[in-house]
């Protein structure tokens, strides 16, 4: 099922940028919000896939940008708390504590998503 709503939510993104105008903001957008939907919802989350998102988030630009950005930097962060360090504590003995940096990670990562994936407020209301 996880492998369904990933292909999915990826080929809504498709479709959504396709229906609209194809400028390039847009574009760097989607396809920010593509890699972060892959990434959020694959079956394995190695902490290494956050990079495929350096190059790309930073590229939005406006408030939203800064926003994702923002987000985009927690996820890193909370990553950086369970992982090297914790990840064998997880790994062997399901420690609570890295488990819920984990879940906050992943929860950061689909609100990421949602952050690239929402049209702008003007476009919403026409």
């Amino acid at each position: 099922m996880q492998s369904v709503l990933q292909a999915v939510v990826v080929i809504a993104l498709w479709v959504a940028f396709a229906r609209g105008p194809a400028t390039p903001e847009r574009l760097v957008r989607y396809a920010a919000a593509c890699v972060a939907a892959f990434i959020a919802l694959g079956k394995v989350l190695s902490p290494q896939f956050l990079i495929w998102l350096i190059p790309l988030v930073p590229l939005v630009r406006g408030r939203r940008g800064l926003l994702a950005a923002g987000v985009l930097a927690a996820a890193m962060v909370l990553t950086q708390l369970w992982f090297p360090f914790h990840y064998w504590a997880l790994a062997l003995r399901l420690n609570a504590r890295a488990s819920y940096l984990v879940l906050a990670r992943d929860v950061v990562l689909l609100v990421l998503v949602a952050v690239l994936a929402t049209p702008p407020a003007r476009a919403r209301t026409t």
